[in-house]
């Protein structure tokens, strides 16, 4: 999160995410380059899966729906292999609506809620993965994949709510991109750092405010960090600041911002209402350390 000021000047997911923004042979290109620049194909398969092992994929499966009664499951419907296959490829490809249409294909055959999240979509993911690992498919396909099937999750009702309720020995990080992109690469990197030095880390891919205000006040966080990867995200920045503050479970949760947007000229932190801006990944956690109430 914290490196795209320099390590990724001029470069963000969000604009390979977004057919409008940028064709597949320049997706090809940037992401070449890319990979060039953090040391490999071998560094971003490792990003990769990390972030698929250890955040979506058990975030998809743990997630469950709040306030309702779920039915008993249906032991005889489960979708088919080319069930799993064709939400996959939808999902991958952007197709919203016909991802939507393969959920609620299965839903009128029968299949339960609790089934379309942990026999398929869970699946599908992991189906994505292994199709980048192979180089059946592009990291920015997959990481479209991935962003809809957490849309798709929301809009059916299911919210991730099992993490601690207070401060523990461990501390814990929120890593998030602003709501309207989603580079979830510079997050991954940012994330292994935490990791290393022994902190939680909980990568958060919302496409709303309203959703990442949840996840606050749903999980107790020592430090929240944000990732702006457009100008256009500036302006609604400090109120995006303003409510993750004001909705968190942890009354002094300080806030980190960082993103391609801030290598392009100086900003300061206090006029989006956040305790710090960080250029650089390797600074991301000696920071975070640094803005925790003492």
């Amino acid at each position: 999160m914290f490196t795209w000021g320099r390590a990724f000047r001029g470069w963000s997911l969000s604009s390979m995410l977004d057919p409008r923004r940028a064709s597949s042979d320049d997706r090809g290109d940037d992401l070449s380059d890319l990979r060039a620049s953090q040391g490999g194909d071998d560094d971003c398969r490792r990003s990769m899966r990390s972030v698929l092992e250890t955040q979506i994929i058990p975030r998809l499966v743990l997630a469950h729906r709040q306030g309702t009664v779920r039915a008993e499951p249906s032991r005889s419907l489960r979708p088919r292999p080319e069930d799993i296959l064709m939400l996959a490829q939808r999902c991958a490809a952007g197709d919203r609506a016909g991802a939507a249409s393969v959920i609620e294909g299965l839903r009128a055959q029968g299949l339960d809620q609790d089934s379309v999240l942990v026999d398929l979509i869970g699946p599908a993911a992991r189906h994505l993965g292994a199709q980048w690992e192979d180089d059946r498919a592009s990291f920015s396909d997959v990481t479209l994949g991935l962003v809809l099937m957490h849309e798709l999750i929301h809009s059916m009702g299911y919210e991730y709510h099992d993490g601690p309720q207070e401060a523990g020995v461990v501390r814990r990080v929120m890593l998030a991109s602003a709501p309207g992109s989603q580079h979830v690469l510079g997050l991954s990197i940012v994330s292994e750092f935490f990791r290393k030095a022994g902190w939680q880390v909980v990568l958060e891919v919302s496409p709303s405010s309203a959703e990442l205000c949840r996840a606050v006040k749903n999980e107790w966080f020592d430090l929240v960090g944000v990732s702006v990867a457009l100008d256009a995200q500036l302006p609604g920045l400090p109120e995006l600041v303003k409510k993750l503050k004001a909705a968190s479970r942890n009354p002094a949760t300080p806030v980190l911002l960082g993103g391609p947007v801030f290598g392009l000229r100086e900003y300061r932190a206090e006029s989006f209402g956040a305790q710090a801006i960080c250029l650089d990944a390797r600074e991301s956690v000696r920071l975070g350390l640094s803005v925790l109430p003492r």
